[in-house]
């Protein structure tokens, strides 16, 4: 059943309940949730109706993800049983050990009801603006990918309220799903997918080091979570990376239950981990190179989600196929794989991709400067969308742009090379859908054509500064009466100031390696910084981070794992622990 006939017969439906139940907001077929609950002129109430017992198991089991049947209420109008549940992986996981019970929500509208949308929308994700004390990473990133021209996700803010109890300011997000697919690619829409790997794919290793060639089953992470929103990550315990690492401790260490557990045979000796200096040598690199924590360079356990053709069977993309989004069938697959394999060969690239959707999307991508990502050491945050064998890639996920995921100084942000964008470590190889584009001048010349538009219409024509302003107003006296907040009004206040100096000198720097009078790769900014914009005054940590606030996520520049020299008692400090997590 297409979404667009469960809207027309959604709209029936509520037509006749308006005419014949008194008080129940009639519906025009004119409505539209595009321009109703996405309005981003106003702040939206929403109020979800749970009963005692079943907001009491939630909160009780938050890691749970279940799904209650609820009745919600947006701007006045009443929907019944709709399905309301937490969602997130690795921030879900640390609100629930924290005191705070913010969590993200997501409601589904047809779950209960076959075919019963909210004007049209299936889904709505509630999200609770974890680690970002401006409240708006996600929401301008998202306003910049739609400036830049990429197929995004709408966005407004909700102040949500449970049982009639206000909750907190949220950030309303579409679901990329059956509903954005058909907004933006009409009925006749292709196949979704959000790859997600179980492994950190490239980057450097903590403390900036090479990537070694583990010992056999060294440094496993333990099994996945995947949830609703197929945000996937490994579980890791206390917030770090767990198992028997070569060089650190093992998840057991300090924990006096399990002090007679097993731990790793270093060329027959175990380590005294409260003494650093007896650590063992670092395993030889292997000859591939790169890869970082499971990845491909290292013989890890990335199936796919790098995009890196391997062969022609199914199983060698599980981070793909087993996270399709729509009902995808092998047939399906196989053109997946065929567009993979012609990437592969840097020709040709108009018969696989999209081209000049990618490149927008790199543009945006680009400057906004998020490591939690393809481009950076974790695979994950982005969709996926096939079209008769034709590649896109969408955006997901940006709480953590804006150096807030191992961004390094500010002035390494702000500076971040616009024609060498992977993090360090992670080889052009391993990500062929920016490499075989970023190779062909022709393409090239196009995406720096994208970052020019950009520029001039959104940030140089004082639009961004005008959006910001205006959300800013709008927003900051529910920041201040947000009762769940993860940051204060004062905090909010600086933060926000602090993305608007970071984004006008951002397009400072990019106008200047657009025009060649700052260098535009990392070697080139390497071999001569003189011109680089100086952020001396910007402190990025203020804008929140991955460890809300606590060190600015994994640090080292370029989106580095994090260094892992600050130990305590032969044992990560809890900041390190918690700057090794991510969503």
């Amino acid at each position: 059943m297409s979404i667009k006939f469960k809207r027309a017969l959604a709209l029936i439906v509520s037509a006749v309940l308006a005419v014949g139940v008194m008080g129940v907001h009639t519906v025009f077929a004119s409505e539209d949730y595009t321009s109703t609950i996405f309005d981003r002129s106003y702040v939206h109430n929403i109020n979800v109706e749970i009963s005692e017992e079943d907001w009491a198991d939630l909160l009780a089991n938050p890691t749970d993800k279940t799904k209650y049947e609820t009745t919600v209420t947006i701007d006045g109008e009443v929907i019944e049983s709709v399905s309301f549940a937490t969602k997130g992986n690795t921030s879900l996981s640390q609100v629930a050990a924290s005191d705070s019970d913010r969590y993200s929500f997501k409601l589904n509208f047809g779950k209960f009801v076959d075919g019963q949308t909210y004007k049209g929308l299936d889904k709505l994700n509630l999200n609770n603006i974890y680690g970002d004390a401006t409240y708006l990473k996600d929401y301008i990133c998202y306003r910049i990918m739609a400036e830049a021209g990429v197929a995004a996700p709408l966005v407004s803010f909700v102040s949500l309220s449970v049982n009639g109890e206000v909750y907190g300011l949220y950030l309303a997000v579409e679901e990329v799903g059956e509903s954005f697919l058909e907004r933006n690619y009409g009925e006749d829409y292709g196949e979704l997918y959000k790859p997600e790997s179980d492994s950190v794919g490239g980057g450097e290793m903590p403390g900036g080091g090479e990537n070694p060639e583990f010992p056999e089953n060294a440094g496993e992470m333990t099994e996945m979570t995947t949830g609703e929103d197929g945000g996937a990550m490994p579980q890791m315990p206390q917030g770090g990376f767990g198992g028997n690492m070569p060089g650190m401790p093992s998840e057991n260490t300090n924990d006096e239950k399990n002090a007679a557990a097993e731990t790793p045979d270093f060329n027959g000796e175990t380590p005294d981990m409260t003494d650093m200096s007896e650590m063992p040598e670092t395993p030889e690199m292997s000859e591939n190179g790169g890869g970082g924590f499971g990845g491909r360079g290292m013989g890890g356990s990335s199936e796919g989600a790098d995009l890196v053709y391997t062969d022609d069977e199914t199983d060698s993309y599980s981070d793909i196929f087993d996270n399709a989004e729509t009902d995808a069938d092998e047939e399906d697959y196989q053109r997946v794989i065929e567009a993979l394999k012609q990437l592969s060969t840097g020709e040709d690239l108009e018969t696989c991709l999209d081209a000049e959707a990618v490149l927008r999307y790199f543009a945006a991508h680009n400057f906004v400067i998020n490591y939690d990502s393809y481009t950076g050491n974790m695979l994950h945050n982005y969709y996926l969308y096939e079209k008769d064998g034709i590649l896109t890639m969408l955006p997901w996920d940006y709480n953590l742009s804006f150096g807030g995921f191992g961004g390094g100084t500010a002035e390494e942000c702000i500076n971040y090379p616009i024609d060498s964008p992977l993090a360090s470590g992670v080889s052009e190889e391993e990500r062929p859908m920016w490499s075989m584009l970023a190779a062909n001048e022709e393409y090239l010349e196009l995406y720096h054509s994208y970052l020019d538009g950009l520029l001039t219409s959104y940030f140089e024509s004082g639009d961004f500064e005008e959006e910001i302003d205006t959300v800013y107003e709008m927003i900051r006296p529910y920041v201040e009466d947000d009762p769940t907040a993860f940051y204060t009004a004062d905090e909010f206040d600086a933060a926000v100031e602090t993305l608007k100096s970071f984004c006008l000198l951002r397009t400072e720097s990019v106008r200047g390696q657009l025009e060649g009078t700052i260098p535009s790769t990392e070697e080139a900014q390497k071999e001569d910084s003189s011109s680089l914009i100086e952020a001396g005054n910007i402190d990025i940590n203020v804008m929140g981070s991955m460890n809300m606030g606590g060190a600015g996520g994994f640090g080292g520049g370029r989106g580095s794992m994090p260094d892992i020299s600050d130990m305590q008692d032969g044992f990560p400090s809890e900041n390190t622990r918690e700057n090794i997590q991510t969503e």
